[in-house]
């Protein structure tokens, strides 16, 4: 039997935690026996994803601004290195890509559970959640370290432009642990669907 969480039932639920604050500690226990179980799981693995996916864009934000500042200088000096800066001010912003891909894997790879066909605990949206923090936690440092980097790399072209492989094999090497955590993300997605969904 399908279990589908109506409209009215997730606004209660969503509106929960700002009644806590209103209510007395009697009126708490019966709201928080209200709300479904199923409901806060699915809450928990939404919230995972898309922590995932706002710390790695967060980091590719502050990685591009930190390319975009270095180049900018360059440019100031050297406007025909133009494409070779953006090149390498856009190697931060793959992070943010990471991220996304995981929440998209989520929301695609787990309709069951979004459409409520399939019941999540909260537990199991605990699982869920921890398996975005992989992704979320080595893009969001890599790509400010990539960017520094990147920004040393603009010194290198400053002197000579030939060196621009060289710099984007350097910043390279710091985006390696980026994917790692992204590929673990994934793995961990998969074995999760494979265990709950399809077991």
């Amino acid at each position: 039997m399908k279990k589908f969480v109506s409209i009215g039932t997730a606004a209660a639920t969503l509106a929960t935690p700002i009644a806590i604050f209103a209510q007395s500690p009697e009126a708490v226990e019966a709201i928080a026996a209200s709300a479904p179980v199923a409901f806060w799981g699915l809450a928990l693995a939404y919230t995972g994803a898309a922590v995932g996916t706002f710390l790695a864009c967060l980091g590719s934000i502050i990685g591009v601004s930190m390319v975009g500042q270095s180049g900018a200088g360059l440019l100031t000096e050297k406007p025909e290195l133009a494409g070779k800066v953006i090149l390498l001010a856009v190697l931060p912003g793959s992070q943010g890509l990471y991220g996304m891909v995981g929440s998209l894997l989520f929301i695609f790879g787990f309709k069951t559970v979004i459409t409520g066909e399939l019941a999540l605990s909260v537990s199991q949206g605990a699982v869920l959640a921890a398996a975005f923090l992989p992704v979320a936690i080595t893009c969001l440092t890599s790509a400010p370290f990539q960017a520094k980097v990147c920004s040393a790399g603009m010194h290198m072209l400053a002197k000579d432009d030939k060196l621009s492989g060289k710099v984007i094999v350097m910043a390279a090497l710091v985006e390696t642990y980026a994917l790692l955590g992204f590929l673990i993300t994934f793995f961990m997605l998969n074995t999760f669907k494979a265990g709950i969904i399809v077991g």
